[in-house]
């Protein structure tokens, strides 16, 4: 197997690493069996609410019950993994906790996608709600409708899945959050635009341009640089015929940028081993200066 030496390249195969390292990755955490229960907080206010300290005369009836504050409360649940929710995964159902001195005055299904879904919502205390133990499929949906009394904005929830740690709380007033698969494709589109981004950096970089670029502004020798990519790649203990083929290739790099050079590679005994090679022989004859240029050389 060719091991390649320029350091250019070298640097591109390690960016090719990277890149498969992301993919696989962002492959395993989207593929990955994942339960997750999202609940969405769409709307926990007052509807309407009376300050006695102000106006003691004032009194709000709900079904005749006189309460301080009547608040709507708007939930969202949603099976946001990629694996189902049966019934027989709930050890505990969903519970929703409203203040200790708080009731519910009535709690309904708004919608639910797709059509069918039975929450089969009741009130279990007074400042309770439990919702049945319900299929949900991934990307099944239900909202939820709650009409609370006295509640002071307090809103908790309980319940025990296998395999979902945690219930995702999120609030719609504080802006939409994404998904984990989401947030992975992200990952992985916005990786593979870097790492590409590096190896057309790099391959310009090496370019004959750029390199002549880096020569009259960063004082960069390139005939010297890729002679020593040769010396260094013949003295190295890799016998197989890529260190000789390497060899060759950064000889005429740096020939193909100082003609002087062939010269000097052909009285260096660290490539008199070479003289054999016909590849060798081509790129000498490629680049050799003519005899009287050759005598006018330092």
């Amino acid at each position: 197997m060719k091991i390649i030496k320029d350091p250019a390249w070298q640097f591109v195969a390690a960016v090719v690493a990277v890149i498969a390292l992301i993919v696989t990755v962002s492959i395993y955490l989207i593929s990955r069996p994942v339960k997750r229960l999202q609940v969405q907080i769409l709307s926990n206010s007052p509807l309407i609410s009376v300050n006695t300290d102000i106006s003691p005369q004032i009194q709000i009836l709900y079904k005749g019950k006189s309460v301080q504050t009547l608040s709507l409360i708007l939930l969202r649940f949603e099976n946001v993994g990629n694996e189902p929710i049966r019934e027989s995964d709930y050890s505990e159902p969903i519970r929703i906790l409203l203040s200790p001195n708080a009731g519910v005055g009535e709690v309904t299904v708004q919608e639910t996608k797709p059509v069918g879904i039975d929450l089969k919502p009741t009130v279990n205390a007074s400042n309770q709600v439990e919702i049945a133990r319900a299929l949900l499929n991934p990307g099944d949906q239900a909202v939820l409708k709650v009409l609370a009394l006295n509640n002071d904005g307090t809103l908790k929830f309980k319940a025990r899945i296998l395999g979902v740690p945690d219930l995702e709380i999120l609030s719609a007033l504080k802006g939409s959050t994404q998904s984990n698969a989401s947030a992975s494709y992200w990952i992985l589109f916005i990786g593979l635009a870097f790492a590409i981004l590096i190896i057309i950096s790099a391959l310009i970089w090496d370019s004959k341009k750029a390199i002549e670029w880096r020569r009259s502004h960063l004082g960069f020798d390139p005939a010297r640089y890729y002679y020593t990519q040769a010396q260094e790649t013949i003295l190295s203990k890799d016998k197989d015929t890529g260190r000789i083929s390497n060899t060759i290739r950064h000889l005429g790099k740096a020939f193909s940028w100082d003609g002087s050079y062939v010269q000097r590679a052909q009285k260096d005994p660290l490539f008199s081993q070479l003289q054999e090679y016909e590849k060798f022989k081509a790129v000498i004859d490629k680049y050799k200066r003519p005899e009287s240029e050759s005598n006018n050389t330092p």
